[in-house]
């Protein structure tokens, strides 16, 4: 999981050269002018974007290096926004590959040799990511420009792009190390990748001329064509795709059956979108709609946001990683670093939300903890900057406390108040003008309506049950209050009203229980509480999240939050006096070494709230369908049938994003960011299994191979 970086050299020239490869990452005359020539001009971008109809063009690249090609493909498509303000291309995405990432100070000197481009180099490099492999989707609004760098061996990560069946890419950068330096790249297995995921009249160009990359890339539909090349090289290489080329390997093209994602599509320049919730998952789905343009009316059924579990003052915010690089490591981790990128801008937007980016600290506070830190400490898997082994010292100067445990250090985590950061970020999408918030709108349920008697496309038409003093989640708190013996009457008289969509998306959080829509899928909601420990001594000295079997966070208006218990299929949300016991205990069992509990004074003061999760405790994230309905369709997966090979799940105009359990601060962001790209038909930032893990259709898949 973590990348190793290159070796730099800088030449006379001041141009770097990669010393595993003995190459030059781009030309000593004019590393932009060789970028122009080779791929803008090579690809005909200019021309091609001025004739495009739709919202987005996807470029893919084969070598990241230094970034540049990236930069002047970024500037060229801002300057064409410009020029063009009304255009219906709005998007471009950049999706590249690096094997051996540049370390961030290498990368910034070789980027200081082009001026020009300094405002884009500066912005590329305060969102430059960690070396850890997979896909890092790092966001340029400002330049309508969407980078997906993917660090590792671009063999391995091509076959985990999720492709459309018509196609993802339209322009190739075939870029890397000369074929005579790098052999290992340009493989007839690189070329029947780039044809699986491009469409028809997708577009390449590369700098080489080599015999290789011309047979292999005709081997597979391209049609090749000789120009003349850039600087002292005589020629260079370009070509169209055509998918109806007799050599296209159409077996790479067929998608994986009932884990396809992009069955269910959104027009992202006329269809409207309804989402049902008030937590961190609807906040982040209703920010990736906006920035897509599309328009969108969030309904939830309080007055307020963000009251069902996502309501909890304060959240430790960070990645509950292993010392192997499993799918849930790997989850978590990418989740987690793009939750930080987004939260930081959302703290531009609004940078009084209550928050510390103090860091985490996982304690060992018993043999068997130490045992499994250690070990993940040593597995140099994950980068230090993500996460490192920490002694007592450093453990203790950290917290700002006397604790004798060694730990794991996670420098860029910290806190959130999860409330806030909810409603700032709803004011954020109003802000576009494009997300409008209807209150106290409790979903009950829709019905598919034909547009006409010819057409295949479908609206929505979404009931909900309206009233002006409705609670969140009535359904939950009133079968809670009657499990306690403290059931209210509803005094408000409430009516029906119907909005109509073009798609639904439901982030119910906990309320998906009552749902019938999710009857087919295997929900458990899992009562959590939380205490809030008025600040003292020694407490109020703490600097830094401390984590164990529980947690403690430093203090927020006074208070510290100290959590949280676990109580399986329980929808109560009443402070119980018997888990503010489980849960000091719990701390003091943890932290038995120190005095650091033993005294603490606790008022009574709590929140309890039901999260969401799932048998595998991952999320759920995609097109909702009734599975065990469909789940005789897939029966030949039990006898050995390749995924390949079953049907597409039929297209949907509901989705989901639920099933976020206590890690909804982590993951929200991401799956949000998976669910509308899969919406738009655009590039997914996660691997294939990865997407496959999170998939709606992942529990019936699962029952058909095992044959139940």
């Amino acid at each position: 999981m973590k990348s190793k970086h290159a070796q730099v050299e800088f030449n006379d020239s001041g141009t770097p050269v990669a010393t595993h490869f003995d190459d030059v990452y781009f030309s000593n005359d004019s590393g932009i002018d060789e970028t122009q020539h080779v791929f803008i001009e090579g690809n005909d971008l200019t021309s091609r974007w001025l004739m495009w109809e739709k919202p987005t063009f996807v470029i893919a690249e084969t070598g990241f290096g230094t970034g540049l090609n990236f930069l002047v493909a970024m500037h060229a498509f801002n300057a064409f926004k410009a020029a063009n303000p009304k255009h219906p291309l709005k998007q471009l995405f950049f999706i590249t590959t690096e094997k051996f990432p540049l370390p961030q100070h290498d990368m910034q000197r070789a980027l200081s040799a082009f001026p020009a481009l300094k405002q884009e180099a500066d912005a590329l490099s305060a969102k430059y990511p960690m070396g850890l492999e997979g896909c890092h989707r790092l966001d340029f609004p400002e330049y309508s420009t969407t980078l997906d760098l993917w660090m590792g061996d671009v063999h391995e990560l091509l076959p985990q792009w999720h492709c459309p069946q018509n196609g993802l890419i339209d322009a190739w950068f075939l870029d890397g190390f000369a074929p005579s330096k790098n052999p290992d790249m340009w493989t007839d297995a690189l070329f029947s990748q780039m044809a699986r995921l491009s469409k028809s009249g997708t577009t390449f160009g590369t700098f080489t001329a080599a015999g290789i990359v011309k047979r292999g890339l005709a081997a597979v539909g391209f049609t090749i064509k000789k120009r003349n090349g850039f600087g002292r090289k005589r020629d260079m290489l370009t070509g169209v795709f055509d998918d109806a080329n007799e050599h296209v390997p159409t077996k790479l093209r067929a998608p994986q059956g009932p884990y396809y994602r992009y069955s269910n599509k959104v027009n992202v320049n006329t269809d409207t979108v309804v989402v049902v919730g008030s937590g961190l998952g609807a906040a982040s789905t209703c920010l990736s709609l906006v920035k897509r343009g599309i328009k969108t009316t969030l309904c939830f059924d309080g007055h307020t946001p963000a009251t069902g579990a996502s309501g909890n003052p304060q959240g430790g915010f960070y990645p509950q990683l292993h010392s192997e690089a499993s799918i849930a490591s790997r989850i978590q981790a990418h989740s987690f670093l793009y939750a930080r990128q987004c939260y930081d801008d959302v703290l531009r937007y609004q940078p009084d939300i209550p928050h510390a980016f103090c860091g985490v600290i996982q304690l060992s506070f018993n043999e068997k903890v130490a045992a499994r830190q250690t070990k993940l400490g040593a597995s140099e898997i994950w980068p230090d900057a993500l996460v490192r082994l920490i002694d007592e010292n450093e453990v203790s100067q950290k917290a700002n406390l006397s604790l004798p445990y060694s730990g794991l250090w996670i420098e860029q985590g910290g806190w959130l108040s999860p409330p806030s950061l909810v409603s700032a970020m709803i004011a954020q999408a109003e802000a576009t003008g494009l997300l409008e918030v209807k209150t106290n709108h409790r979903y009950i349920g829709h019905t598919e309506v034909s547009q006409s008697d010819t057409s295949k496309n479908k609206t929505l038409h979404i009931s909900f049950e309206v009233g002006s003093d409705t609670d969140t989640a009535p359904t939950i708190n009133k079968q809670a209050k009657a499990k306690s013996g403290q059931e209210d009457a509803v005094a408000d008289a409430s009516s029906q009203v119907t909005l109509c969509a073009n798609h639904l998306i439901l982030a119910l959080g906990a309320g998906a229980v009552t749902s019938d829509v999710f009857a087919s899928l295997p929900l458990r909601p899992v009562r959590g509480q939380v205490e809030a420990i008025p600040t003292q001594a020694p407490i109020s000295a703490l600097n830094t999240v401390l984590c164990h079997k529980g947690y403690m966070t430093p203090a927020m208006n006074q208070r510290h939050a100290l959590g949280s218990t676990y109580v399986k299929n329980d929808l109560s949300t009443v402070v119980r006096e018997e888990e503010t016991h489980t849960n000091l205990l719990t701390h003091e069992q943890a932290l038995e070494n120190t005095s650091l509990l033993a005294e603490l004074k606790h008022d009574g003061e709590a929140r309890a709230a039901t999260r969401l999760g799932s048998p595998d405790h991952q999320p759920v994230v995609g097109a909702l369908h009734n599975f065990d309905v469909l789940k005789d369709e897939y029966s030949d997966l039990g006898q050995g049938k390749p995924l390949q090979q079953s049907p597409l799940l039929p297209s949907s105009y509901v989705s989901t994003l639920t099933c976020l359990g206590s890690r909804g601060l982590t993951t929200a962001p991401l799956m949000a960011e998976v669910l509308v790209s899969s919406l738009c038909n655009e590039p997914l930032p996660l691997n294939n299994d990865l997407l496959n893990a999170v998939n709606t259709s992942r529990f019936m898949t699962r029952q058909a191979i095992r044959g139940e």
